[in-house]
């Protein structure tokens, strides 16, 4: 007996969910390289469609046409003699045959003959008006000389020919030949040109996933588990100076900043802490600089203090080192803002002296293989990897959902949580350190 396996309807909800926060993601990630590319595909397309219009003028050329209407007559005998009627099933056959005619050659040799030429600079073509016995005779030529010869001789030698097939008949002329002065067929580059801009919009579609797909960059918590096996411990969300305004100071205790702000670092705070179990010294350093770290680092401990604990912050310069060991001994935490550990060789002091490294990354900005060398960097000493914080996530159309992203802002210098006035050593920019100097009073 086969047993039928059941679905689960978690996994199922699951795999569902993980299907729509890929697709939005590709959405938004090929709005952000449209937001970067868009030059590109306004190129692209101006391209294609220049050159689609410069092939419609050149392989354009001006079609003239001459045609005649006719009614059409066939001939009977009656009782009073010979006589012709109008008959609209005889315009019908004489439209049918009109193509037989021209395939048998018998019709164009009379009408070469009749011309004294050799070839036909031309194309004759015959219609019949629905329902009715109006019968059309038209030429159409590059030349509108020999549309209009053609023509003439058509209706010379037509009704003869077509006597072969369908009996004798009357052409009554109702609407004459007249000479043609101008072509028939309008110019196609404009045309030509607006297709090949639909060509290039699909190019630049395609131009705009792969780049959105090759960007191989951390935007999600997602991706932070996927591409690199690690926990991702809470998102900091993007805060941007409106017009031209200096950035705020990004501080949990800035009452300018909003809450999504304020928020994410209270909750990185519980991470942190349920991370650390029995560690004290902690790293937060970023893959590169720009990351915001030590933004990181300052709120974090803010945070930490917030929720009681006596919390320490050093400074990531080489003279800091020497005080990890006090601090150790005085504070609930110690949290050591640092470099960006590209700089191997300035974090290494303080990598061989914590408990825990917690690694900044900044929303798509740095490659996945740079973010891959930072862990085999960091692996080879002996404080363990708590996990990640993406930086910068930004929302609307071209962010991925996680709030208002990041900004500019301040780093501190050592100081003790409660009882202790943290000292301001410089400004950041996404953690990278611009001026001033550090300070530690005690108050």
């Amino acid at each position: 007996m086969i047993m039928e396996e059941k679905k689960n309807p978690t996994q199922e909800n699951n795999w569902e969910k993980d299907r729509l926060i890929d697709l939005a993601v590709l959405a938004r990630d090929m709005l952000h390289s449209f937001s970067k590319l868009w030059w590109v595909v306004l190129l692209v397309i101006a391209l294609l469609a220049g050159i689609a219009m410069r092939r419609g003028i050149k392989s354009y050329y001006p079609l003239y046409k001459a045609e005649a209407t006719f009614t059409v007559e066939t001939y009977s005998v009656t009782q009073n003699g010979y006589t012709f009627f109008y008959d609209t099933n005889t315009a019908a056959q004489l439209a049918k045959t009109f193509p037989y005619l021209l395939d048998s050659d018998l019709l164009l040799e009379r009408v070469k003959a009749d011309m004294g030429v050799t070839y036909l600079n031309g194309t004759p073509s015959a219609k019949v008006i629905q329902n009715s016995n109006l019968f059309t005779l038209s030429v159409s030529s590059r030349d509108p000389q020999a549309a209009y010869d053609i023509l003439q001789a058509l209706i010379v030698n037509y009704p003869s020919v077509a006597e072969y097939v369908i009996g004798k008949i009357q052409l009554n002329m109702i609407d004459y030949p007249e000479f043609p002065t101008a072509p028939y067929n309008s110019t196609q580059h404009l045309t030509a040109a607006v297709k090949g801009g639909i060509v290039g919009v699909a190019l630049s579609l395609v131009i705009i996933m792969l780049h959105a797909l090759l960007r191989n960059t951390i935007r999600t918590e997602q991706d932070i588990a996927k591409k690199l096996q690690t926990t991702c411990l809470g998102t900091i969300p993007l805060v941007v100076a409106k017009g031209n305004r200096k950035p705020e100071q990004l501080s949990i205790f800035n009452s300018k900043i909003g809450t999504p702000f304020k928020e994410s670092f209270r909750g990185l705070a519980l991470q942190t802490v349920r991370m650390m179990e029995d560690r004290k010294v902690l790293l937060v350093t970023g893959t590169a600089d720009k990351e915001g770290a030590s933004t990181v680092a300052q709120n974090l401990s803010h945070a930490l203090t917030e929720q009681g604990k006596v919390v320490a912050v050093i400074d990531g310069s080489i003279q800091s080192a020497r005080e990890i060991a006090t601090a150790r001994q005085e504070a609930d935490f110690v949290i050591i803002d640092a470099p960006a550990c590209q700089n191997l060789s300035q974090i290494a002091p303080f990598a061989e002296r914590c408990d825990a490294i917690l690694l900044t990354i900044r929303q798509d900005y740095t490659k996945l293989p740079r973010i891959m060398n930072s862990f085999e960097d960091l692996n080879q000493f002996d404080a363990k990897i708590i996990g990640c914080v993406l930086t910068g996530v930004r929302s609307g159309i071209t962010g991925y959902g996680y709030g208002y992203g990041y900004g500019y802002g301040y780093g501190y210098g050592y100081g003790y949580g409660k009882g202790y006035r943290y000292g301001r050593y410089g400004e950041y920019g996404y953690g990278e350190k611009k001026a001033g100097k550090y300070a530690a009073d005690k108050e």
